[in-house]
């Protein structure tokens, strides 16, 4: 897939449009995903390049660490991003592209690419807008407000809040010009009844068998759900549960890894990340924000890397913060 920090070549984006309320019809496949979001008609364009400036940010003191992360697990960088571009920001789903940079989603409905050298971001990133169905821009919280995300050779799933709903996306073929298809909505069960509007399919990935997995805000019983889908949209298996701390909620999957975040007003954000035989706890004293983005990637090393980014909310009071971290064999 090409890296879509090219230039625009002064391609206009189509005009914002009312968003349709009429669903597109769940696709079988994967191939039919693809076709429907990517049609041969439809040119490619490339991402619009985004000034971003990168800082480094130390996530605490030597002592702090020992006391916060296991042996096996090493904080390896810290960046604070920020851009001109008052679009940016919001971000939450993330995953690794096939070039090996960062790609995150917004809850204002923009994906964001982040370039990487050395596993460190090297301040090149582009932004583009997503659309629906009708290649039309997402406009509005109602529709835009992408939360989740999975992607997989090209082809990107990004669930959103709200408006509940999966799309499917093939950026790896059409770039900024890739049509959103419908690939599935909550769950036609007791689950799905119970999903709040701004509780739902914050974590989105694929699990062990392939298929689309998403875990969902909304804490039921203690638990949060994960509803993996089937090829052609449909939850038919029973859903799984996974414990959730009080005042936890979970907001990203990756690679049999869990993120869960909470926050009050007397102990600030924290965060959790679960994973094969590792658990770690990320709170006050240490520099932590509202993490709600984890990618997980393996490196040269046999070493597990475990990125994680938050969500400014578009605050003053926040940070768009990039994290990461290396797992080694357990100690």
């Amino acid at each position: 897939m090409k890296y879509w920090g090219a230039m625009w070549s002064g391609i206009l984006l189509a005009a914002c449009a009312p968003q349709s309320s009429a669903p597109v019809a769940n696709a079988q496949t994967e191939t039919q995903l693809r076709t429907l979001s990517c049609d041969s008609d439809t040119d490619r364009y490339e991402a619009s390049p985004l000034p971003l400036t990168v800082t480094g940010v130390k996530l605490g003191t030597t002592s702090e660490l020992g006391s916060a992360l296991p042996e096996n697990v090493k904080f390896k960088g810290g960046w604070h991003l920020t851009s001109t571009n008052p679009e940016f920001g919001g971000l939450s789903g993330l995953a690794i592209l096939d070039t090996g940079h960062l790609f995150a989603v917004s809850d204002k409905g923009y994906a964001v690419t982040i370039g990487l050298a050395d596993n460190k971001p090297d301040g090149n990133a582009a932004m583009m807008p997503l659309r629906d169905a009708e290649g039309r821009i997402l406009t509005g919280k109602a529709d835009g407000d992408a939360e989740g995300l999975a992607y997989r050779d090209g082809l990107a799933y990004v669930s959103f809040e709200r408006n509940h709903r999966i799309l499917a996306y093939d950026f790896g073929r059409c770039g900024v010009a890739a049509k959103g298809v419908a690939y599935a909505g909550l769950p036609k069960d007791k689950i799905g009844a119970r999903i709040a509007a701004n509780d739902g399919a914050e974590a989105l990935d694929f699990g062990a068998d392939g298929r689309v997995r998403a875990g969902y805000e909304t804490v039921i019983d203690g638990r949060a759900p994960l509803v993996t889908f089937d090829s052609d949209g449909i939850a038919r298996t029973e859903a799984e549960f996974v414990e959730v701390e009080d005042g936890f909620k979970l907001v990203g999957a990756d690679a049999g890894y869990l993120l869960f975040r909470a926050y009050d007003r007397d102990l600030g954000n924290r965060n959790t990340v679960t994973g094969p035989n590792i658990r770690f706890r990320l709170t006050p004293p240490l520099e932590v924000d509202n993490f709600e983005g984890i990618a997980v990637v393996s490196d040269r090393s046999d070493a597990t890397l475990i990125y994680l980014i938050s969500d400014d909310n578009f605050s003053g009071r926040q940070r768009t913060l990039l994290y990461l971290f290396e797992v080694g064999p357990p100690a």
